[in-house]
């Protein structure tokens, strides 16, 4: 595993959020399904992607998570029971692989475990999250996806 390290900007998403804790997690997936119920509509989207944001963890094995997409700008409208969420601009490092979703938390376990405390960079404020980006592979063989954790020397 190596990832990559860039630098992105500050990106808006309006998405929907909820709470879980590490026991409920498996219900992250009823999430995905609301949110793309209604995801149309969302004004002025930008194309190409899906995101899932954790943010907001206490400590305790509890956190909040978003399913969300990209908009610029933010629109004055937005779904009922939807929210904003900024993602920082700055370094991250970033996972991008072609596989089943079902390996994705084994790749989260293993970037924070294994390749986080041996790379010389440090966790930083801001939010983790996946990008799901458009690819004409994605079917039931594999999905293509992110994993951005932000980083700093």
């Amino acid at each position: 595993m190596e990832p990559e390290i860039e630098t992105a900007p500050e990106r808006r998403l309006v998405g929907f959020a909820d709470a879980f804790t590490v026991e409920t997690r498996h219900r992250i997936g009823e999430l995905w399904q609301a949110f793309l119920k209604d995801a149309q509509h969302i004004r002025n989207r930008v194309p190409g992607a899906l995101y899932g944001v954790s943010f907001s963890a206490d400590g305790k094995g509890g956190f909040r998570y978003a399913v969300a997409v990209e908009v610029d700008p933010l629109p004055e409208q937005r779904p009922q029971r939807s929210c904003v969420v900024t993602l920082s601009a700055g370094k991250y490092a970033v996972l991008r692989r072609f596989a089943p979703i079902e390996e994705l938390p084994r790749a989260f376990d293993e970037m924070f475990t294994e390749w986080l405390p041996g790379s010389g960079w440090c966790q930083r404020e801001g939010a983790v999250f996946e990008r799901y980006p458009d690819d004409p592979r994605n079917g039931p063989d594999g999905v293509a996806w992110e994993i951005w954790v932000p980083v700093q020397a």
